[in-house]
Parts: C-alpha cells; structure tokens; sequence
C-alpha cells in the first residue's frame, strides 16, 4: 500500500470532492486501445460495404485517364487545378471512413468519461517538457509496461495475420489465374477477415484495459484517513468552531425565549423534563400562544426564570407532553387542547384576581 509519512495509509477511496478535482485537472479513466479498436472496426467496416464502389470508381478514373488522347500541356495553373481536382477527388473518396472514425471514436470517449472540458489540460506544463521529467517516464515502470503490452499486442495480432494466411494461401496462390477483378475482391475480403479478428482481439483488450484503467485510476486518488478528515474539516467547518456557533446561537435562542418569557401567564410543566411558557389576551388573542419552551436544561431554565419573574407555574404532566409535542414557539395551541389549557387559565387568572 502507499504511505505517506505525514498523513498515513491511503485505504480510503476517493471522496466526490477528490473525484471532482481530479476530473477538472483532466484525471479519468480511459482506455485508448478501446478507442483505437472501435475506430478501427468503424473504418473496416465503411471501406468493406464501399470497397466495390470505391474500386469502380477509381478504375473508372484510371480509364478515362488511359483514354485521354492527347496530354495537355502542362503549366503553373494546369498543374495547380490537376492537383486540386486529385486532392478533391481522394477526399471524396476517403471522406465517410474518415467521417465514421472520428464519430465512433468520439462516442466510444464520450460514453467512457461523460462530458469533459478541460481547459487546464491544454495549458502548456513545463514537466511535460523538461527533458529530465521526460527522461524519467520514457524510463519508468508504467512505460515498461506499456512497452510489453504493446509487444505481446503485435506478437497476437501476427499469429491472427499468420493463421488467416495459412488458411487462405491454397487459395491465395490462383489469384493470378481468377482475373484482376476477382482476385482483387479475394484479397480484399481476405484483408476484412484479418482485420475484423484484430479488431475483436483490441476490443476484448480494451475492454480488460477499461477496468485495469478503472481500478488504477481510483487505487491512484485513494486518501488517507487524515486526508479525509480534513476535507469533511474543510466542507463542514471545524467542530470547535461550529460547536462554538451552536452555542452562541444556542445562547441567542435562550435570550430572546426569556425577553418572551416576561408576558407569560403561566408556565405548565413536566415537572422535571417539560416546560411550555403560554401568554393568553382576552382581548386581542384569539387563543393562548406558545412564548416559551424547552426541555432537559432549557425547561430548568424557563422555570427559573419564571421564578425570577414571580409566573405562575403549573404541572400537568400529560398537557406539557401534548403541548411540546404538537406546537413550536410563537404557535397557537391546537384546538383540541383549548379545555385543558382553559382550565389552567381559570386557575391561575382566579389566583391572581385578574378576571
């Protein structure tokens, strides 16, 4: 495994953040000799369905060619528009091999990475051309085994080649006597088979190189636990810092419950774990409304406060319960608990005359 001595083992995997990182810096797993295999098959497959047509077509333009009566005289411009019409006449004629590669091999990277855009890729690196860098990776362990993949790749691809010849040289000896046409036609079909056989032999060893790119590239942006820590630190914040901010908050919350906590009637409690400050005006209320509550150590806090503040308190353990269930500060009790809370109201009004 690959250590590092400041942050340790890197046997996580790669966090999304990583991923993302990575990917921006152009960083993903792609295998080219799939790429290179599909391309291929694309090209074979448009010249073996085109072939007749391309060689009628060239054969037709040799012909008028041979017919010609007389050679024209030959300038700057005749030159110049022979050319022309060659180089016209070549692209036409490898245009829709041209057109299936670039559009297969497109896809086939497309569907490997997903959409990428890399703008720092292209940005010139001066490791990519210091000599010394350069001289390292020409000498390296991956170069070495891009060296050996690809001589046992050319060592496969010619016994494929050696064992479609073997098979068709019986056949491939009378060409001469079957007319340019058809012998022609033999061998190009005999060329199709070849190169279909390497074409399914560097898809299978892109497919296998997919996955050994796959593996490689997330075994390569494994973190350690101490790089993990300190990302989930960099996303979340420090837990001092935010343990900090909860309690200010905390604090703040409490501040503005006892400012409330003064224009309470009565504060009905748990006794120990609940307590629900109300505040109830007859007159401009249409129902008590929730000021203040809490439990654990903000319900010993209300309670003190209430106290400090000479309101009444009350214990009703099931109504506490429903109270802090079912409302949230600044709430009007629900209905269903309008008789219960009426009840404490009477009680605590009848004990401080005020109705």
């Amino acid at each position: 495994m690959a250590k590092d001595s400041s942050t340790g083992e890197k046997t996580e995997a790669p966090t999304p953040k990583k991923l993302k990182e990575a990917r921006e810096e152009g960083q993903v797993a792609r295998s080219q000799e799939l790429g290179t295999a599909f391309t291929l098959l694309a090209s074979f497959l448009v010249l073996h369905f085109a072939f007749k047509e391309m060689l009628f077509s060239m054969a037709g333009r040799m012909r008028f060619i041979i017919s010609m009566d007389s050679i024209p005289e030959l300038d700057k411009n005749s030159v110049f528009v022979l050319l022309m019409d060659g180089f016209v006449y070549i692209a036409k004629l490898v245009a829709p091999v041209m057109l299936a590669s670039a559009i297969v091999g497109g896809l086939v990277c497309f569907l490997q990475v997903g959409p990428l855009l890399t703008p720092k890729v292209i940005l010139p690196k001066f490791s990519k051309i210091n000599p010394i860098s350069g001289f390292k990776r020409l000498f390296s362990l991956k170069a070495l085994m891009e060296l050996g993949k690809s001589l046992a790749k050319i060592f496969v691809i010619s016994l494929i080649t050696f064992f479609h010849l073997r098979l068709a040289w019986p056949k491939l000896l009378t060409t001469t006597q079957q007319g340019f046409e058809p012998a022609l036609l033999f061998i190009a079909d005999l060329i199709f088979r070849v190169g279909i056989s390497v074409i399914i032999f560097l898809i299978i060893l892109g497919v296998i190189d997919f996955i050994y790119q796959k593996y490689d590239h997330t075994k390569n942006l494994k973190m350690s636990k101490y790089e993990v820590k300190q990302e989930r630190k960099e996303q979340e914040g420090d837990p001092q810092i935010k343990s900090k901010r909860r309690q200010k908050q905390l604090q703040m919350s409490l501040n503005r419950m006892i400012q409330a906590l003064e224009e309470a009637d009565v504060v009905i409690t748990n006794p120990t774990h609940i307590a629900v400050a109300l505040k109830f005006d007859i007159d401009t209320m249409d129902a008590p409304v929730v000021v203040a509550k809490g439990e654990g150590y903000l319900a010993q806090k209300i309670k003190e406060k209430a106290r400090e503040f000479e309101i009444e308190i009350v214990e009703n353990k099931p109504l506490a319960r429903s109270l802090n269930a079912a409302t949230e500060i600044g709430d009007e009790i629900p209905v269903d608990l309008y008789q219960a809370v009426a009840e404490v109201l009477a009680f605590v009004f009848k004990n401080n005359h005020r109705y």
